[in-house]
């Protein structure tokens, strides 16, 4: 079975197995095609992992014989620093290079518009086919063009800085600097080194960032409880306020609280969950608002809906995957929304999730409320969840999902569905307690189940237990 993964997320695999400079090629070439005019200017840049730039030379070459004249590159940057680069610099479109959340063997692409989304579905399925169909004998290349690649890398730089600052205010800005935060950030050498520096010294805040080695991965990509056990450990040695760790691209972000806070008590873990990090974003950025919608995925948790109440705030579900909570961000004019699953906070105009910009809007919360993190997270509501994933392939997965829904049918749960039949299926036992599953998009071969509730971490054990019955009696 090929690792290869191609969808409206974006492209991803093993470099050297599926991920290889000659697909790489094939993609830009027929982007290029597809969607651009050779005075176009397009923009390119990638993650830190050791194949980016083997990619992103075959990305270059794609462009030039596609007969694109100029590329602005902008480096190694976060995922959404290129996206505002984009807007900025005026582009018409470009790539990004990465696999995000995957390990380092793992690499691939995300294609962005001229306003930094990545394609929407109709767009990937178009150039997907177009790669299919690829004939190397046919394709009219420029020998002749004489591509210009201008650099951007510090301009880019400076300008996502001076948004996110922007973005936060004057006041809280003046608040930030005045609480002296002190924290330990955790890039694990990906591809926020330098700007977390430099936004750290821009708000005021003392920060310890480890792993900062840029390309030398000391955990597991994906911030998690498993990977960030450490951060709990480092936290106890001085008066922090807390911790935090991000994935190769940044747009995923975790935090970590001492162990001993009376959250980490609380909760038996001293990992503050993405479900809980997208709250304290919309906690944040609503206050002073009324009447937002916050389009969220169908697998963040009821807690978010239970913060932004007090907002005036209501949730939109929508089914996983970054550009649909986009697209549902674009068509009710949100300013916020997200995929608490993955820690992924969407804050408008960008249409990304945003590591970077999340830490910020946790600072600015805990700023204006004049409280510890876990001070405002232990007013939250609780709610406990659990989750697992289980091998399967894409073409059992179909048939699995549809015999699961009929299952809990039967036993006069909800059900509640999103996207088509490769969507989210979640079963309701009560309005706040359910069952989550879905073929990953991301992962190859990969089916997640999800499971949540409001009275205890051994309900959603028992909940997440009864979804991987479900799923082994079809198999």
């Amino acid at each position: 079975m090929s690792d290869l993964i191609e969808s409206f997320s974006g492209v991803r695999g093993i470099y050297g197995q599926s991920i290889t400079e000659e697909l790489a090629y094939k993609y830009a070439f027929c982007f290029v095609k597809l969607f651009y005019k050779e005075n176009d200017i397009l923009a390119i840049a990638g993650d830190s992992r050791p194949s980016t730039n083997s990619l992103k030379q075959a990305m270059l070459k794609g462009f030039s014989d596609a007969g694109i004249k100029k590329v602005f590159d902008l480096g190694l940057v976060p995922v959404q620093t290129t996206e505002y680069g984009i807007i900025k610099l005026n582009a018409s479109g470009g790539v990004y290079i990465t696999a995000s959340h995957n390990e380092p063997e793992f690499n691939g692409w995300k294609f962005l518009k001229n306003d930094g989304a990545i394609l929407y579905p109709d767009g990937a399925d178009r150039l997907i086919a177009s790669v299919h169909s690829f004939e190397q004998e046919t394709a009219i290349k420029k020998q002749d063009n004489i591509l210009e690649i201008i650099d951007k890398h510090q301009e880019a730089v400076n300008n996502y800085i001076d948004y996110v600052l922007e973005k936060i205010g004057q006041e809280s800005l003046e608040e930030i600097r005045q609480k002296n935060f002190y924290l330990i950030a955790d890039p694990n050498g990906g591809a926020s080194v330098e700007i977390l520096e430099k936004l750290f010294n821009k708000l005021g805040v003392k920060a310890e960032i480890i792993n900062k080695e840029t390309g030398k991965f000391a955990r597991l990509i994906e911030p998690k409880e498993e990977s960030l056990k450490p951060l709990a450990l480092e936290l106890l040695k001085s008066n922090y306020d807390f911790a935090c760790g991000f994935d190769c691209d940044a747009d995923r972000m975790e935090i970590v609280l001492s162990p001993t806070s009376d959250f980490s008590q609380k909760m038996g873990t001293p990992n503050v969950s993405g479900n809980y990090v997208l709250a304290l974003a919309c906690d944040a950025i609503l206050q002073d608002t009324s009447g937002q919608v916050v389009p969220t995925n169908d697998v963040t948790s009821y807690l978010v809906k239970d913060v932004i109440k007090k907002h005036s705030a209501s949730v939109f579900e929508v089914e996983v995957g970054e550009i649909k909570a986009v697209e549902a961000m674009e068509k009710n004019n949100s300013i916020i929304g997200g995929e608490g699953s993955n820690g992924g906070v969407i804050v408008m105009p960008l249409k990304c999730r945003d590591g970077l910009m999340t830490i910020c809007l946790v600072l600015k919360l805990m700023a204006s409320q004049n409280k510890t993190l876990s001070e405002i997270l232990i007013d939250y509501p609780a709610y406990f969840s659990d989750r697992t994933k289980l091998a399967c392939s894409p073409e059992q997965a179909v048939a699995i999902r549809e015999k699961i829904e009929n299952y809990f049918k039967e036993k006069n749960w909800v059900i509640k569905k999103t996207g088509d039949e490769t969507g989210g299926l979640k079963a309701h036992l009560d309005e706040n307690s359910y069952v989550w599953f879905r073929q990953s998009k991301t992962e190859p071969g990969v089916f997640r189940i999800y499971a949540e509730c409001d009275t205890s971490q051994e309900k959603a054990k028992s909940l997440l237990n009864e979804g991987i019955k479900a799923f082994e009696k079809f198999q």
